[in-house]
């Protein structure tokens, strides 16, 4: 925080050079008069006022007092010169808060200076910095997880069409490098995960955020200070529950506690002060799942593994029910009083599609008129089943390749990303193992399989799932 002093808009030198300062000032009071408006001065003033407005300074009390007085007394100023043409001389202090761009700032000074004909020599004597802006090209990874438009799309595309030999000699020593740093922050997470589980008696510590090991280290390290200071109201918070770090702060659907590693401890003490309130609202989740799959033939309403606040939950679920309870005549004509308990639906907000997804779940938005979805369901109802089924086999197939891929390869861990279906998972692991002999560079790593190449934060390997082999 910056403390810019004006003595009659000049910046304070000593007492001599005010005074000095003051007299030029005095005998110049009648063209300022005459050159300038209220309006125009206004305007003149404009960049100044953005720097040094008290809304700026909200988190800052006593600068924002200082600068509410200091703009106050400024305008009585101005408004005395313009009415009388006199104005008695007065120093006035500004908080001002540090600008990324010195031109800004620079422009700012110049602007207050000039509009009272006050002399510019010293700051046209500072030099300018010329700051070069810095090009940053980032992961597609980070693309992905945003949904930002990637600029640089036809050069991640060129990589696309590296074998996974050619990139995995480009890029091993890098992974094995990153791999080796974060080892040793790992297992100082891990150890404190214990800590913090046993001593609370959680029932599990989960991460489901893009932040590095050492934000999540310095995560946990505050959260156990928390612990020691507030252990009451931590232990009766979150005894057996699940305690999830991510990017909000809230109780979900399922009754997890999250908190957010972007928020300071006071905001989690409030958070897990407040836990016994949402209690009656997640107890209500279940049986507003049961009335809506009573409104749709019996058809089974599940959650996805997202995080979905217990609130945002029950709003969804009380829109869907009140839609539906208006649409039993379209049930009645469109599902004839059949029974679809063997399909599944998920609710989700109103920017999602009315659709079928790929593991065979209707996937249904709270804001769709009743009688869309009814016919909607009634349409798909067989290929929905048919998918369901086949997913189910897929998925114990996946698991069974996945274990053989982590063994043969010699991996830590091996997963997919959301955007890749059970059977491209199955495609990729099965193509791994038929090349294993040539990848020797993975062992002792993770891999996730998804839809580009990259190397993660920890060191592990991302690779899309129809990467290309150098054996033919």
């Amino acid at each position: 925080m910056h403390k810019l002093y004006w003595s009659c808009f000049r910046a304070a030198g000593s007492l001599k050079t005010i005074n000095r300062d003051v007299l030029k000032i005095a005998e110049s009071v009648t063209t300022v008069n005459r050159s300038l408006s209220i309006n125009e001065t206004a305007t003149a003033l404009r960049p100044f006022y953005f720097v040094v407005h008290p809304d700026l300074f909200g988190q800052h009390p006593k600068e924002r007092e200082v600068n509410e007085e200091s703009l106050k007394r400024l305008h009585e100023y101005l408004t005395s010169l313009q009415k009388t043409g006199k104005a008695t001389p007065t120093e006035l202090v500004f908080f001002v808060r540090p600008q990324r761009n010195e031109e800004s700032l620079r422009t700012t000074v110049t602007s207050v200076l000039s509009s009272v004909h006050l002399p510019l020599d010293f700051v046209h004597n500072i030099p300018k910095k010329r700051y070069k802006p810095v090009e940053i090209r980032w992961d597609p990874s980070y693309y992905h997880a945003t949904g930002k438009k990637n600029p640089y799309k036809e050069y991640y595309r060129r990589k696309k069409d590296w074998t996974l030999l050619d990139w995995l000699q480009k890029n091993t020593n890098k992974a094995v490098a990153k791999r080796q740093l974060c080892q040793q922050i790992q297992q100082e997470i891990a150890v404190m995960e214990q800590e913090v589980i046993s001593q609370i008696g959680l029932k599990k510590l989960v991460w489901k955020n893009d932040w590095g090991f050492i934000h999540c280290l310095a995560s946990l390290k505050s959260f156990q200070r928390l612990f020691h200071e507030h252990p009451g109201i931590t232990c009766h918070a979150l005894k057996d529950k699940t305690l999830v770090f991510s990017k909000q702060t809230g109780v979900t659907a399922q009754g997890d506690i999250v908190l957010s590693m972007e928020a300071v401890p006071t905001d989690w003490l409030k958070m897990l002060s407040l836990v016994d309130a949402y209690k009656p609202m997640v107890n209500r989740l279940p049986y507003m799942e049961s009335k809506l799959s009573g409104l749709l033939a019996n058809i089974r309403v599940i959650r996805q593994d997202t995080l979905i606040m217990a609130e945002e939950y029950e709003l969804l679920l009380n829109q869907i029910l009140n839609i539906l309870r208006r649409s039993q005549a379209d049930v009645d004509y469109y599902l004839h009083d059949g029974d679809l308990s063997h399909l599944q639906l998920i609710v989700e907000g109103g920017e999602a599609p009315l659709t079928l997804s790929s593991s065979g779940q209707f996937i249904v938005p709270a804001t769709v008129p009743g009688s869309m979805i009814v016919k909607f369901i009634a349409d798909n109802k067989e290929m929905a089943f048919t998918v369901l089924q086949d997913v189910e086999l897929l998925l114990k197939m996946e698991n069974v390749v996945q274990e053989q891929c982590k063994d043969r390869l010699e991996l830590t861990s091996i997963s997919r990303d959301e955007s890749v279906t059970p059977k491209q998972m199955i495609s990729c692991c099965e193509r791994l193992l038929e090349d294993a002999v040539y990848l020797s560079a993975m062992s002792g790593g993770s891999v996730r399989v998804s839809n580009y190449y990259a190397v993660m934060k920890d060191g592990g390997v991302s690779i899309p799932w129809n990467w290309k082999s150098d054996i033919s």
